[in-house]
C-alpha cells in the first residue's frame, strides 16, 4: 500500500496541463522524417528539431481517409473522423461538374464542436488565419480564411468581406500590405500569412489561433518530397515558425506551441484517368457536343482523394449496378500496369472513416493518382511529381505533430499515434473540453 505521501506526489504528477495560450502551426505535406531522420546539409530547420529535445513528438500521425488536405485539418480541430466531422475530401461531391470545382470552404459542413467553438464556449480569444474550412465561422473572433475561387485579384475582395471582425483586413492590409488568396501557394505568400499571423498575435493576443502554411505542399506536387528544392522551402518555413513562436511568446509568455500536418507525399510518374473506363463501360455518358468533353448523366462517379477515388452509384442499392462496377475494378486492378492497389467495398469502405456514404474506394499504386481526363487514354505521364492521399497505413502518408511550451514533457517521444489524439490534447492545454472527440489525449505533460 503507498504512503499517504506518495498518494499526493503521484496526483500531483498525474494532473493534466493547467490551461495556457496555444499557438497551433500546420505545414502542409510535411511528413515527420524531415525533421526526426533526414541529416540532408540542404535542411537547415533548428526551430522544428528543437521540439525534439524541448518538447513532444510523434514518430508518425496516422492520417484520415482521404490523406488529403481538408478532412484532414477538419480531423485536427474536432478529434473525430471525416465520416463525424462531414469534410470528405478537399473537393464536394459534384458528378455533373456543376459546383466549378468547389471547395469545403464552409464551417457550416463541420457536423461537431471544433476547438474554436469549445474555446468560445470558455470565453477564450480565438483567431486563425488561412486554416481551411473557416469560412463563416463565428466561433473564431479574429478570422482570416482560407479561401479562393478564380485566383483573381477579386478572391482578396471576398476574404475582406468574409473576414472577421468586419474591416479587419482592410486596416491590417493597409498596415501590411495585400493579404493573399488561400491558392497561392508560394513561399512569399506563406511570409504574408506568417506576418499577419504575427500582427494578430501582438494586437490582439488570442488565446488559441491557428495557421496554415502551405509552400511545402506545394512545392512537393511540383517536384516531389525530400528533393533539394522542398529542403529549401521547409528551411524557410522553419524561420516562419520562429518568427510565430517568438511572437506568441511575447504575447503570452506561458503559450504552448504545436506544430502539425495533414499527410506526407509519394513521388508519382503516371496520373490514371479511371473515368474514362467508366465512359466506355457505360457508366458515364457524355454530351454529344464539340469541344471539351462533359458529362451528361452517370450511373457511377468518381470522387477524387488525389491517389484514391471513391466510387458513388446513383442508386446506391441497386445490387447489379454495384456488381458492373465491382467488375470493372476488378479487371482494372488485375493489370498492374494500371496501377490499383487496392479495392475496398462498401463496408471497407466505410470502416475507413473516409468517404461516408461511398460504395466503393479505389487506391492507386504508389507512383499512380487520379487523373481528370474523361476521354482517351487511361493512363498518361503525370503532371505532378508529387501526391497524397494513398491510403493511411502507408508510412508514407504518415503526418506530424510536435508540442513544447509550459508543462509539457522535454525530448518525449510518443511513438506512432492516431491524428484523432491530437484534438483532445490540444483542448486539454486550452482548458476547454471536446466531448465528442473519439480518442483520449496524449500523455504530453511533464511529470
Amino acid at each position: 500500500m503507498r504512503s499517504p505521501v506518495a498518494l499526493v506526489l503521484l496526483a500531483l504528477c498525474c494532473q493534466p496541463l493547467s490551461a495556457a495560450p496555444l499557438l497551433l502551426i500546420s505545414i502542409d505535406g510535411l511528413h515527420p522524417r524531415y525533421v526526426t531522420k533526414s541529416q540532408d546539409p540542404q535542411l537547415q530547420i533548428p526551430n522544428l528539431r528543437s521540439f525534439l529535445k524541448e518538447g513532444a513528438y510523434a514518430d508518425g500521425v496516422v492520417a484520415m481517409v482521404p490523406t488529403v488536405t481538408y478532412p484532414n485539418h477538419t480531423t485536427l480541430v474536432t478529434g473525430v473522423s471525416p465520416s463525424q466531422h462531414g469534410i470528405l475530401s478537399n473537393t464536394t461531391f459534384d458528378p455533373l461538374g456543376k459546383n466549378r470545382e468547389g471547395w469545403y470552404w464552409y464551417a457550416e459542413d463541420i457536423k461537431v464542436p471544433t476547438l474554436w467553438s469549445a474555446a468560445a464556449a470558455a470565453k477564450l480569444t480565438t483567431a486563425s488565419v488561412n486554416w481551411p474550412v473557416t469560412v463563416g465561422d463565428k466561433n473564431i473572433q479574429y478570422l482570416l480564411p482560407e479561401f479562393w475561387r478564380a485566383s483573381t485579384p477579386d478572391d482578396l475582395k471576398v476574404i475582406r468581406a468574409l473576414s472577421r471582425p468586419e474591416g479587419i483586413l482592410a486596416q491590417m492590409e493597409a498596415k501590411l500590405g495585400a493579404f493573399v488568396d488561400g491558392n497561392t501557394g508560394t513561399l512569399d505568400s506563406d511570409r504574408v500569412r506568417t506576418k499577419f499571423a504575427v500582427a494578430l498575435l501582438k494586437e490582439h493576443n488570442p488565446d488559441f489561433l491557428a495557421v496554415h502554411l502551405i509552400a511545402l505542399d506545394e512545392i512537393e506536387h511540383e517536384n516531389g518530397p525530400f528533393v533539394a528544392t522542398a529542403y529549401a522551402t521547409l528551411t524557410e518555413q522553419d524561420r516562419m515558425i520562429g518568427e510565430l513562436t517568438q511572437a506568441a511568446l511575447a504575447s503570452h509568455p506561458d503559450s504552448v506551441v504545436a506544430i502539425v500536418s495533414d499527410h506526407g507525399f509519394i513521388a508519382t510518374h503516371t496520373a490514371v484517368n479511371l473515368r474514362t473506363s467508366f465512359v466506355a463501360a457505360g457508366l458515364i455518358k457524355l454530351k454529344q457536343q464539340a469541344g471539351p468533353a462533359a458529362i451528361d448523366s452517370w450511373d457511377a462517379q468518381v470522387w477524387s482523394g488525389a491517389a484514391s477515388a471513391a466510387v458513388v452509384l446513383q442508386k446506391p442499392g441497386d445490387a447489379a449496378l454495384a456488381s458492373r462496377v465491382e467488375k470493372l475494378l476488378n479487371e482494372l486492378k488485375a493489370d498492374s500496369r494500371n496501377g490499383i492497389a487496392r479495392v475496398l467495398d462498401r463496408k471497407q469502405t466505410a470502416a475507413t472513416g473516409g468517404f461516408a456514404g461511398a460504395d466503393f474506394l479505389v487506391e492507386f499504386a504508389p507512383g499512380f493518382y487520379l487523373g481528370s481526363g474523361l476521354k482517351g487514354d487511361l493512363l498518361e505521364p503525370a503532371t505532378s511529381r508529387g501526391t497524397h492521399g494513398y491510403l493511411p497505413d502507408r508510412e508514407e502518408m504518415h503526418s506530424s505533430f510536435f508540442i513544447k511550451g509550459r508543462g509539457i514533457a522535454k525530448a518525449k517521444a510518443l511513438g506512432t499515434i492516431d491524428m484523432k489524439q491530437i484534438a483532445p490534447t490540444l483542448a486539454g492545454i486550452l482548458g476547454v473540453s471536446l466531448p465528442t472527440a473519439q480518442s483520449k489525449a496524449l500523455a504530453v505533460a511533464s511529470e
